[in-house]
């Protein structure tokens, strides 16, 4: 694979842009938007690395690109074109992430994973704002209100925050950290969590397994009920997924079959207890909206299966249809309708085959041989089921915001390129060491 000799620069502008995705940074407006500073920094990476060749190796790449291609035919017909451009602009540095990942991956894989390392330490500061958010609302509310927070959320979003577009971080009883959203800021603490754990398992860091549980525990703080129970079930997939990726022996199976039943057990008695309390009254409200936004869909697939509705068509359809059922105007709360709303059919099926084929490559590395590879493939997996599956309920669409959409090109990069190094490398020059660790491929 050919790439452009990008030196020192680019190694170093992928490590800030790693390292600054937890913040974001938000800069001056270029008319009404306004960019993060790892917006333009995932954007530059373009200048310092070949793209193209990763694009035609990785299958996930080539859905994410039809994707893309189906998003910018749909802007003919669009009611808001510069959403559909907005939406384009943000998909892009995945691309140029994932393309400076796979290079560095290729020079030395302890590289990139050495950068999820230091994105999770970075994290360490919004699970930390999730707590005391959650302990301090009336901090919270100084906070939003302080102009710093600017800095670290979109201040369009902020502008409106305690008057027409009002969030549930608002609310005494949730936090989000850095996030406006509380569902979103337990995803991103709880996708990063079970990622840390499984590196830290796969490569023995004691500390770095204290590292992934604060990030869990945060989860319990951001008041997200979705959140908390995947964080169980994905913790409980993971250890599943990294023993069934290796050969499976009497005891493994037997602890497996243990795991499973106390799960069940679990399961059972959290159902009875919900029926019966707040928690579940609550779960039972937001059920119930969501039902009337899948009916809503239902209807305007009837009408326009194909094409959709067009960049910006959801907010104008379902504006009189909020007015008869005397509800809120909201988004589509889940990913598959988003984009058939966005750019019809086609985006359903690009968005599908992404996320298939981003299992896939990550299944990949996760059998290639090594018990490291198994525990950090799990985490990495995970880590995307979290976001993926919790996002068929929300509204952050396939790749959520940019502060975890670098985490997943990052990770799939490594995946591919390590699975590849390991099953090609000499039996004399192992890509991962016998104690675990990575080894310089």
């Amino acid at each position: 694979m050919a790439f452009r000799n990008n030196g020192v620069m680019g190694r170093s502008l992928l490590a800030l842009t790693m390292l600054l995705a937890p913040f974001q940074i938000y800069t001056l407006p270029v008319g009404e938007i306004y960019p993060s500073l790892v917006l333009l920094l995932g954007l530059s990476l373009f200048i310092f690395y070949d793209v193209w060749t990763p694009l035609r190796t990785s299958v996930a790449l080539k859905c994410l690109g039809a994707l893309i291609l189906a998003q910018a035919i749909s802007l003919l017909w669009a009611v808001n074109v510069r959403d559909g451009i907005r939406e384009i602009v943000y998909t892009l540095p995945f691309f140029f992430i994932f393309a400076a990942c796979m290079h560095e991956a290729r020079r030395d894989p302890r590289f990139i994973i050495g950068l999820l390392v230091a994105y999770s330490v970075c994290t360490l500061v919004q699970s930390g704002l999730v707590i005391g958010f959650r302990l301090e609302p009336a901090v919270k509310i100084n906070y939003l209100h302080n102009r710093v927070a600017g800095i670290f959320a979109n201040p369009s979003t902020l502008s409106g925050l305690f008057d027409v577009a009002r969030n549930n971080a608002l609310d005494p009883a949730k936090s989000g950290g850095f996030e406006v959203n509380a569902n979103f800021g337990g995803v991103w603490i709880g996708m990063v969590g079970i990622l840390t754990v499984g590196i830290s398992i796969g490569l023995r860091k004691r500390l770095l397994t204290c590292v992934g549980g604060v990030h869990l525990c945060a989860v319990a703080f951001t008041g997200s009920k979705a959140s908390l129970m995947l964080v169980v079930l994905m913790l409980f997939t993971m250890v599943m997924l990294a023993y069934a990726s290796r050969k499976m022996s009497a005891p493994r199976l037997a602890l497996i079959f243990l795991m499973l039943a106390a799960l069940v057990i679990v399961g059972a008695l959290g159902t009875a207890f919900l029926s019966s309390t707040r928690f579940g009254e609550d779960s039972s409200d937001t059920f119930g909206s969501r039902q009337l936004i899948w009916a809503h869909a239902t209807s305007e697939f009837v009408r326009s299966p194909l094409l959709g509705l067009g960049f910006g068509g959801w907010a104008e359809s379902f504006r009189s249809y909020a007015w008869q059922h005397k509800i809120l105007e909201l988004p589509p709360h889940d990913t598959f309708i988003q984009l058939w709303s966005q750019s019809g059919i086609p985006a359903v099926v690009c968005g599908a085959a992404f996320a298939v084929s981003f299992a896939v490559e990550i299944g990949k590395f996760m059998r290639c041989g090594p018990k490291s590879a198994a525990w950090i493939g799990a985490g990495m997996l995970c880590a995307f089921l979290f976001m993926f599956l919790q996002g068929l309920g929300e509204n952050w669409g396939l790749l959520g915001t940019l502060r975890v959409s670098p985490l997943l090109a990052a990770c799939l990069a490594a995946a591919r390129v390590i699975a590849f190094r390991i099953r090609e490398a000499d039996k004399h020059e192992p890509t991962f060491s016998s104690s675990g660790g990575l080894s310089n491929a």
